[in-house]
């Protein structure tokens, strides 16, 4: 008995089989000179085995009056190919390097390539294709010019199986069409290989290949970018128990992603020039970018209407007072978006669900996977259609079999769940997908390699435990999804942030209102009652008008005091339309109105420059006339009272300055400023009660101005408005 040693297909060195096809001849160089070389080139140079090793690769080429262009070289994997005259025959010459050696590879031109063809097979594809047509169109053109016995277009689908979606068969050969191949028949590292040299013929399946001589030993050579290269034995053995005796292909490649395979088959032995399979790549790269654009635009127009529909999400998620009742009222359409069967959300320690949801002991189950695992989630998301092959003690695995997972955040349990039910598919395979084993003694070890299937006779598989796959779109809705409910979190989480700032305000500006109301409304309401019981005790008529004049002023004071607290509160309700208002004819009125108001008719008042503003007309004259009126009020008790209003536009802003000369404010005060019923120390002796300020203030802000001050206690004030400027251009107009 050995010990056994397994090989699956997977693990076969297919880059470094040390062969190649007997259609090329392969010359690798070190710095210049020949360090290896394939069998069969002795006979293309009809020379001995001696003679090629460590020859200097041009001093070959010149020996043999062969005349290679040396400025067409490459350094790196890209082909540079040029064409040869030998011995009266025609040859293309490949240069690639890899690894540090270049490779020479050198194969003849077939007569009758339809490489002529290729301007024309282009306009075709782009003129004629569309997203449906575009892979017949390409078979098309490709067997036009090869004429295998079939073509196919051969897809990779999610779990590197595939299938073929579209096909030109010859009559009487058996269709492929439909067909699935198990991911197996082209491994993992055979996929690489495609995506980095995506062109591979095998031309004589049976035929003969040669090997590799040379002074390294041959697994140290890689041919990932040979064009000559031969094919591994287990790749052989798979077309021999197909019939195929000829293979080409080239890789579809989209957007970088090796997507699919231009496949094509022949019973008989059959060789395609170099020419000839470029011009076949070339075909596929232009289809395939086709395809790319067509899946683009797709994509951007799916896009646009996942937009629209998020950015009414969105305002739906807004309109309503509470977040989770917004989620709950607009669940169906969250879970409409990826086109699922059912959806989970998880948000603030509440589960919300809609359409088809396992048992509530499911939905913990997967919420509870879901935290222990997302910190490998890729982008805080994991997407599967086999889930219920992950979490194996489900009570309804058949309602959870496709998931999208998105946790909202690093550092939360909050998530949105999509789920799709089991989709059973019937599967159409191209023979049973299991292999033979063979083994072989060596070395004292018995190496089992498992053998390709020997029959592709269709074999049908119910499979189960799957859901229909997520698409990309589906993928990008659900992150797009996320996205919205994330912003619209933050901006409900804003708003109630900024209506507890307002709470806050509004209860400090109720606490002082409460506090100054009580006081400044108790000594009128005083002052009334002593009034009116001294009026009930006086007999002379004249002192008893005197006593009800006194009660009538009170009364006035109250009066105005209720009338600027529901200014006030009118101001943080009402909604405004700003225009360009004119204020030279207001500000002189509410100028002269001042000094009768407050008995200061000496008071000497200076306007210069009174530019329109952009606001309220009613607004603007509360502002003015407040600040106006203060100017002239608390300058009005100095010897000579001064008050100037000048206007100026600055940039996109209007500035009103209006200075006095009177009691100034201290700048310990200068926090009370603004602040309803608040007054300065050395306000006493003045009429007022502190709203007046405040008033403004609230005006200026809802018509997007500020209102800030100077002012030196003992030196008068200088009150700065600025206004939003008018659009003159506009308004000329």
């Amino acid at each position: 008995m050995y010990p056994k040693e397994y090989i699956n297909c997977d693990q076969e060195p297919i880059h470094i089989c040390g062969e190649v096809q007997e259609y090329g001849f392969l010359l690798g160089s070190q710095d210049s000179n020949i360090t290896f070389y394939s069998e069969n080139s002795l006979d293309f140079f009809s020379v001995e085995f001696d003679f090629l090793l460590g020859k200097n690769i041009r001093v070959l080429f010149a020996e043999f009056g062969i005349d290679v262009n040396w400025d067409n070289f490459s350094d790196n994997e890209t082909l540079a190919i040029q064409h040869i005259s030998f011995k009266n025959e025609e040859y293309t010459l490949s240069i690639h390097t890899n690894k540090g050696f270049t490779f020479f590879e050198i194969e003849k031109v077939l007569p009758n390539h339809k490489i002529n063809k290729e301007y024309a097979a282009i306009q075709h594809i782009l003129r004629n294709s569309n997203e449906e047509n575009i892979w017949k169109i390409l078979l098309q053109e490709v067997q036009e010019i090869i004429d295998f016995d079939r073509v196919m277009i051969y897809q990779f689908l999610y779990d590197g199986s595939g299938q073929v979606i579209e096909e030109l068969v010859k009559p009487n050969l058996e269709s492929y069409l439909d067909l699935h191949y198990p991911e197996s028949d082209i491994p993992a590292q055979a996929r690489a290989l495609y995506l980095k040299n995506p062109v591979r013929i095998t031309s004589h399946v049976s035929g003969k290949t040669y090997p590799i001589v040379g002074i390294i030993p041959k697994e140290a050579i890689d041919l990932t970018y040979s064009v000559t290269r031969a094919s591994s034995p287990v790749h052989i053995q798979y077309l021999k128990n197909a019939q195929v005796e000829a293979s080409f292909s080239t890789s579809i490649i989209v957007n970088g992603e090796l997507w699919g395979m231009v496949a094509c088959q022949n019973s008989k032995p059959k060789h395609l020039d170099l020419q000839s399979r470029l011009l076949v790549e070339t075909l596929t790269r232009t289809s395939a970018n086709a395809f790319a654009s067509y899946r683009s635009l797709e994509t951007l127009q799916e896009y646009q209407r996942i937009n629209l529909n998020n950015i009414t999400l969105r305002q739906n998620l807004l309109n309503d007072e509470s977040f989770g009742k917004a989620l709950e009222h607009n669940i169906k359409e969250i879970m409409d978006t990826c086109d699922a069967d059912g959806i989970i959300i998880k948000i603030n320690n509440e589960i919300l669900t809609a359409g088809k949801t396992p048992s509530h002991t499911d939905i913990e189950r997967i919420i509870d996977w879901s935290r222990e695992n997302n910190h490998s989630f890729e982008e805080n998301m994991f997407v599967s259609n086999t889930f219920c092959r992950t979490i194996t003690d489900l009570e309804n695995p058949e309602i959870s079999c496709g998931i999208i997972i998105s946790v909202l955040g690093n550092n939360t349990s909050d998530m949105l769940i999509w789920l799709r039910k089991e989709q059973g598919q019937k599967i159409k395979w191209a023979g049973k997908p299991e292999k033979q084993t063979i083994s072989e003694i060596k070395d004292g070890v018995e190496i089992i390699k498992f053998s390709p299937r020997k029959s592709f006779e269709v074999w049908k598989e119910y499979v189960k435990g799957t859901s229909l796959p997520w698409k990309i779109k589906e993928i990008e809705s659900a992150k797009w999804i996320t996205s919205v409910i994330l912003k619209a979190s933050h901006t409900k989480s804003s708003q109630i942030q900024d209506l507890n700032n307002q709470l806050k305000e509004l209860n400090g500006e109720l606490d002082s209102f409460s506090h100054t109301i009580s006081h400044d409304l108790n000594t009128p309401l005083t002052v009334i009652k002593l009034n009116a019981q001294l009026a009930k005790k006086l007999p002379d008529q004249e002192n008893v008008h005197k006593t009800l004049d006194n009660i009538i002023n009170q009364v006035d004071t109250m009066s105005d005091m209720i009338r600027n607290v529901l200014e006030l509160s009118k101001i943080k309700k009402s909604e405004i339309e700003l225009r360009s208002v004119e204020v030279d004819s207001l500000i002189t009125k509410l100028a002269e109105d001042s000094k009768i108001s407050f008995e200061s008719p000496h008071t000497d008042i200076i306007i210069q420059n009174t530019p329109e503003v952009l606001g309220d007309q009613t607004m603007v004259y509360q502002v003015f006339g407040n600040v106006i009126g203060n100017a002239v009020k608390y300058s009005s008790k100095s010897h000579q009272p001064k008050v100037k209003i000048i206007g100026e536009i600055a940039d996109n802003v209007v500035i009103y300055k209006i200075t006095d000369n009177g009691i100034g404010i201290d700048k310990k005060e200068s926090k009370k400023m603004f602040k309803i019923f608040s007054r300065m120390s050395n306000a006493k002796d003045f009429h007022g009660n502190g709203v007046g300020l405040s008033i403004v203030h609230h005006l200026m802000e809802k018509m997007g101005g500020k209102i800030s001050y100077e002012s030196e206690s003992g030196k008068g004030t200088t009150f700065i408005l600025k206004f939003q400027k008018p659009n003159y251009d506009f308004l000329n107009s």
